[in-house]
């Protein structure tokens, strides 16, 4: 008898987590009396390489606003420092800054609910799932940049990526 192969590629997300797609295509397989070899890729919102990653946030980012009494432009933020959680101590290690320095951290989900609930266009809730399908650990730390300049801050939105590297975006505000 001669055997046959097929070969599969799951297109989404939710072809491959799906049992009864896995169920379905083993039985025409046994009917076929072949082998299967499946080739598993990636979902179309999910980066495999950081500059792959890197450059999703760019796009998403491009042209994004963060307001404030200063308006900031939203730039791609990265540490090629590995660790293994983002923590206050941890983040302010990566960005060599004093252990003493004040660190915010705020919700992940009341930071992007905000400015997505003020987008029309919609910009700010894509680059929220592309942040998310990517990353975990996510979190949000707010920094002030210290005198002379009083009000002003560093915003960075980051989780870990690849399970070590703290990928994200970046802005500048002014408390009012």
């Amino acid at each position: 008898m001669k055997h046959r192969r097929l070969e599969a590629i799951t297109l989404c997300p939710t072809v491959y987590r799906c049992d009864w797609c896995s169920v379905l295509v083993l039985l025409i397989l046994a009917l076929l009396g072949g082998t299967l070899t499946v080739y598993a890729r990636a979902p179309a919102n999910s980066a495999r390489t950081l500059p792959e990653l890197l450059g999703g946030i760019v796009e998403r980012s491009a042209e994004l606003v963060y307001i404030t009494e200063q308006d900031s432009e939203v730039f791609a933020f990265y540490r090629n420092t590995p660790v293994k959680e983002v923590t206050d101590s941890v983040f302010l290690a990566i960005l060599r800054r004093p252990g003493e320095t004040q660190i915010v951290q705020q919700s992940w989900s009341s930071f992007f609910q905000i400015r997505v609930n003020n987008d029309p266009t919609g910009r700010w809730g894509d680059l929220k799932k592309y942040l998310e399908a990517n990353l975990t650990n996510l979190t949000v730390f707010r920094l002030p940049r210290g005198a002379p300049y009083g009000a002003q801050y560093d915003l960075y939105a980051v989780g870990i990526f690849n399970g070590d590297t703290v990928v994200g975006i970046q802005m500048f505000g002014v408390a009012t």
